[in-house]
């Protein structure tokens, strides 16, 4: 389903000034892979689709909780959102995906997306968002920092994960990025609610103004 009114009110009552986070950053951009952007929507409704970010569970949510940070940073830094859609989509159900998912890992599988990867050439900052699959990056985002150069940039990863954390993301993404320099990092509980997640994340993003 669409985003709550209520979900609204509490990103906004949340938020700090644009200006409290955004003159630091320089020229900054969002980029992330949210599952339920990318998943075969044909016959499936609304609500199928809206969830298929995180796993059935108990708790309401209006949309999963990588695109509530995703809001959240938008609205406190003023940055660019580009999100990463890949052309062969996943199963629908989460728990339908893993198993797949886990294999592309495994062999290397090489996605390609449905638009060109964005010019980072004058970006002094980067967000980047993404789930933890299998304590790990999902194979696209991979595929995404194989193909880019982060160097010199400030970067800040941020996730939704199930049990593990962001694992050992970090130390793997040096591998393809080298010169990449990690200002910050920060992983959420994906089957939290709408609301503690904006909250949790909302103090994260605090801390990165002080």
């Amino acid at each position: 389903m669409k985003k709550s009114k209520a979900l609204l009110f509490i990103v906004l009552m949340l938020s700090v000034p644009l200006s409290a986070m955004a003159e630091s950053l320089g020229n900054s951009i969002i980029i992330y892979f949210d599952y339920s952007e990318n998943i075969v929507t044909d016959g499936l409704d609304v609500d199928a689709v809206s969830s298929a970010s995180v796993a059935e569970g108990p708790g309401v949510r209006d949309i999963g909780n990588l695109l509530v940070m995703v809001d959240l940073i938008e609205q406190r830094s003023g940055a660019a959102i580009y999100p990463l859609h890949i052309t062969e989509k996943y199963a629908p159900m989460y728990m339908d995906m893993v198993d797949g998912a886990r294999a592309d890992k495994e062999n290397d599988r090489q996605f390609t997306f449905e638009e060109s990867l964005p010019d980072l050439s004058d970006v002094d900052t980067v967000f980047f968002g993404s789930p933890i699959w299998w304590y790990d990056m999902p194979q696209p985002v991979v595929n995404f920092f194989q193909q880019v150069d982060l160097s010199g940039k400030r970067f800040m990863y941020f996730s939704i994960n199930r049990g593990s954390g962001n694992s050992g993301v970090i130390e793997r993404l040096k591998e393809f990025q080298p010169g990449l320099t990690v200002a910050a990092e920060y992983s959420l509980d994906a089957m939290q609610t709408n609301e503690s997640a904006a909250e949790e994340f909302n103090a994260w993003l605090d801390s990165l103004s002080r």
